[in-house]
């Protein structure tokens, strides 16, 4: 691999491992995609500089030159099984968009892109909540390989941030309150429950701050949650949180906010 690529990997605020990852990551791309490939870019957690290594994903886009045929997505789909069950420590924490040059400039928000999640590649649709991630990736993005992420994504104003996001409260949150099959799970909980705060900081700041940060300002701006956002801080993949009942008042309160 190019020396300037693995210096620019290592100055992630990540440790070694999902270094490693990343670089035979983009080894694999490269060699799938050819001339059809853009830029590799992280955003979410890592671009925020507050990646924990037992809870978060590592959150890739992939930018190509053109839409992706069936037989090359049959060739990501297989190099993303084999990653995905190789022995490469978070390599099952890999979170993957590939999108066009052209349909991210002039993003539509009706479409869908190919997307790996949790094993499984599917074509998934963008909806709201993907102004909010390129929202994120413009601002804070990281450039693993190719031309800096400004010069592919059009500015998204702060009034179109408040807006994604208070129609993913409605489009998603809405709908999820009642889902009890993903809510009493204990890390859908703190996934809840921490998006919640960036919801709350983000409409009132018209920014993006990590997690933890906005969860630290609605603890001191709203501090009757004070309890149940600590405690989805402290969570680990290995405890219980149990905190189905406080979770949905968390999200009924928040939707009762903004809706």
């Amino acid at each position: 691999m190019n020396k300037n690529i693995k210096e620019k990997i290592n100055t992630l605020w990540v440790n070694s491992e999902v270094t490693a990852l990343l670089q035979e990551f983009l080894y694999q791309l490269r060699s799938i995609l050819l001339e059809k490939f853009i830029g590799l870019y992280v955003g979410g957690s890592i671009a925020n500089s507050s990646f924990n290594p037992n809870t978060s994903d590592i959150d890739c886009y992939i930018v190509t030159s053109a839409h992706l045929c069936e037989n090359t997505i049959t060739q990501i789909e297989i190099m993303h099984n084999q990653l995905y069950s190789s022995q490469l420590p978070y390599a099952k924490k890999v979170e993957a968009s590939y999108i066009s040059q052209i349909e991210l400039w002039d993003f539509n928000p009706e479409k869908s892109r190919p997307y790996f999640n949790e094993g499984k590649l599917y074509q998934a649709p963008y909806n709201s909540n993907f102004i909010i991630e390129l929202f994120m990736l413009r601002n804070k993005g990281f450039a693993i390989s190719g031309p800096p992420i400004k010069n592919l994504i059009q500015e998204i104003s702060t009034q179109d941030l408040q807006l994604a996001i208070k129609r993913n409260l409605y489009d998603y949150w809405q709908v999820m309150l009642f889902d009890l099959v993903k809510l009493s799970r204990s890390d859908y909980q703190v996934f809840a429950i921490l998006t919640m705060c960036r919801t709350l900081y983000s409409i009132e700041k018209g920014d993006i701050a990590s997690k933890i940060g906005a969860a630290k300002w609605v603890i001191d701006k709203y501090n009757i949650w004070e309890d149940l956002i600590t405690k989805a801080l402290a969570w680990e993949p290995d405890l219980e949180l149990n905190k189905l009942n406080e979770t949905q008042q968390f999200i009924k309160y928040v939707l009762d906010k903004n809706l």
